[in-house]
């Protein structure tokens, strides 16, 4: 017998809702007729859980904020994992302490696959959502090996490091992102709503203006008069440069561009290199072949330049290479990356050397963004100001001659 929650109209014809128990939908609808109810929606408790964990998803924008519960979640089953505590009443404790309601949806969705004998890999691999490719294939690694714990304790320390490492570039990103937006709404607002004002009043002068307030108030005219035409080539351009980012050739030029961005390319470039080092150091001593490490990083990458490099290396790889020389001749990577590596493999520490090249690589980025934030800042500035002061000053010049302007 399941559960189903109804909404009918009473014989008096007013709305009601409860639930009910039956067998089939069919048996339900029955039931509410011999009632006297007319049935206007019916549904098990599962497709009500669905529409509730639906609508919450789309609350969270996207579930990135819900993405970032998963690095805790790993590191909480590691734990319990550890104290031989089953994996079903583990993660009934996560499903009874968890705060964010999908999380917990998410939770009991894998215990009940659990309970009805499916592997904890194969139930993670459901949830593509939140369970990577790479975080699947390290599950079954540890569980073919009887080290799950072990395992869910190295994936919860580089999910942390990822999100630690992403959250500084994003940092480092943003704030000069947010100070031009500033500084392009206040000339906005000059231009648009400001100059059109104070320009009628120049007008009324009859004088000959300056040439530096006359270009102003003919570009503010000009964006007034055509804001629509500018609008509607500003979306077609924007479509047209998606649709080329996301093409193969588009992929590969914008990395290569971005890549010679003085102090950007190089901290983007050593925060790839720092992400694959983890990566593949984790996934090596998680007891996953190189061959197969290598796909799953190429799958995850998003720099175009380095998913080519890695393809090329795994080719070599597969006919019998070793790591370090083909990765040496993509030139996609650092000499000294690559002979740590080489050190590795001769020593037969290679996944300490990953490990330790990506724990260098993220003080590198470290580094950079701070150079970058201390170099970008004043020059943002100093622009804004140009920008501004150039607009103020353009008016002030009229002002300045009112005499000269009136006679």
């Amino acid at each position: 017998m399941g559960g189903f929650v109804y909404r009918a109209l009473s014989p008096e014809g007013r709305e009601v809702s409860g639930n009910l128990i039956a067998s089939t939908r069919s048996e339900a609808v029955t039931q509410l007729r011999k009632e006297g109810f007319l049935p206007i929606e019916i549904v098990s408790k599962e497709e009500q859980i669905d529409k509730v964990e639906e609508a919450v998803a789309k609350r969270s924008r996207g579930g990135g904020g819900r993405k970032r519960d998963i690095p805790i979640f790993t590191r909480q089953l590691a734990a319990l994992l550890a104290a031989d505590i089953p994996v079903d009443q583990s993660l009934a404790i996560l499903h009874e302490q968890t705060e964010s309601p999908v999380l917990a949806e998410v939770i009991r969705k894998l215990r009940k696959d659990i309970t009805e004998g499916a592997s904890l890999s194969e139930a993670f691999a459901k949830h593509p959502r939140y369970f990577s490719k790479l975080y699947c294939n390290m599950v079954r690694i540890g569980e073919t090996g009887g080290v799950l714990d072990s395992v869910l304790q190295q994936l919860s320390a580089f999910m942390e490091a990822e999100q630690a490492l992403r959250s500084s570039v994003v940092t480092a990103l943003a704030y000069p992102a947010i100070v031009v937006a500033v500084g392009a709404l206040s000339v906005s607002v000059l231009v648009f709503f400001v100059i059109p004002r104070l320009s009628s009043v120049f007008a009324d002068f009859g004088a000959d203006l300056p040439l530096p307030t006359k270009i102003l108030i003919g570009t503010s005219h000009y964006l007034v008069t055509w804001w629509w035409l500018l609008l509607g080539i500003g979306a077609i351009a924007f479509w047209g440069f998606d649709k080329y980012r996301k093409s193969p050739s588009g992929k590969r030029q914008i990395d290569i561009f971005i890549n010679q961005l003085p102090v950007v390319g190089s901290m983007l470039t050593k925060a790839h290199v720092a992400r694959f080092s983890r990566t593949m150091g984790t996934l090596t001593s998680s007891g996953i072949p190189v061959l197969q490490a290598l796909s799953l990083v190429q799958e995850t990458t998003t720099n175009h330049l380095m998913a080519e490099a890695l393809e090329q290396t795994r080719e070599k790889v597969q006919h019998g290479e070793g790591l370090s020389g083909p990765l040496r001749r993509t030139g996609a990577f650092p000499p000294m990356v690559v002979n740590l590596i080489a050190v590795g493999e001769e020593s037969g520490t290679l996944d300490k050397m990953l490990l330790e090249v990506a724990e260098n690589y993220d003080l590198e980025v470290d580094h950079a963004i701070k150079r970058f934030i201390t170099l970008f800042e004043p020059l943002v500035i100093i622009l804004i100001a140009i920008g501004v002061g150039g607009v103020i000053v353009s008016f002030l010049l009229p002002i300045l001659r009112i005499g000269e302007v009136i006679q």
